[in-house]
């Protein structure tokens, strides 16, 4: 019934889970202290991390996909995923020279959305305001508290990765009926949710002037600036990726010259 090929490909979740994985706990692990530190050591040993700030803002922004995923398979398939913590596990697995961090749907349960417009309004809304407030939101306080960072390092990164899904499915996926209606659901999400359910001030998928920079390898395309910086300098040498918002116009051209010379060697 459901197709996660993509979603698999791109945010490593769907019912298999990963084919090798080397952690793998219930997402209801996120709210026990000792599981959580083990969770953030073994999730930042893979990309040698030097603090638990790094795996903690990728754990964070995991949960982020969770809910995109969500808002994808309701948009294709007019259902909504069951993917409460008791339900989905976290997994991380090796990939050559990096990581990737997901989930495995336990059981594949799903339940109808409504398709006449304000009832499927008044469904999403309704599902959104439970499950941040009975599942994301403490699990993200829970996640910045065992990183030693703020909550809002995580949620400021939230806009950005549901843009990035916006400009992916209205570029890619060939099918305006779906297009239309994922960017009509994700608005839902990033404009009519009170802020108040992630104890903010400001709704955290809602990306007012997204900004973008040129693909050094196709001049004709162009990359999408992250909302916020996603910490992966923080690792043993690490330095900040090409898109990051915190690099400036100089450094930024100065990568650009190196990516270009490394892709002419190669």
């Amino acid at each position: 019934m459901f197709d996660f090929s993509l979603v698999k490909m791109y945010y490593h979740i769907s019912p298999e889970g990963a084919e090798h994985p080397i952690y793998d706990i219930p997402a209801t692990g996120f709210f026990d202290p000792a599981t959580l530190q083990e969770a953030l050591k073994r999730s930042g040993e893979t990309v040698q991390a030097i603090s638990n700030a790094l795996p903690a803002s990728f754990i964070g922004t995991s949960l982020c996909k969770v809910s995109i995923v969500q808002l994808l398979f309701a948009s294709m398939y007019n259902q909504l995923l069951d993917m409460y913590p008791d339900n989905i596990n976290y997994q991380v697995e090796m990939h050559d020279d990096h990581a990737h961090l997901g989930y495995k749907i336990k059981e594949l349960r799903s339940i109808p959305v409504p398709t006449e417009p304000e009832e499927r309004k008044a469904f999403l809304l309704q599902h959104w305001a439970e499950y941040f407030t009975n599942f994301v939101t403490p699990a993200i306080e829970a996640i910045a508290e065992a990183g030693d960072l703020k909550p809002d390092a995580i949620w400021q990164q939230f806009s950005g990765q549901l843009k990035m899904t916006q400009d992916f499915v209205a570029a890619h996926m060939q099918m305006p009926q779906l297009t239309e209606q994922f960017l009509a659901d994700s608005k839902l999400l990033a404009e009519f949710l009170d802020p108040a359910l992630f104890n903010r001030r400001r709704n955290p998928y809602y990306l007012a002037n997204p900004r973008y920079v040129e693909n050094p390898y196709n001049t004709e395309e162009k990359w999408l600036i992250p909302s916020s910086c996603c910490m992966y300098d923080r690792r043993e040498n690490g330095t900040k990726c090409y898109t990051c918002p915190r690099m400036t116009h100089d450094e930024r051209e100065a990568r650009k010259c190196e990516i270009l010379e490394d892709a002419a060697v190669h």
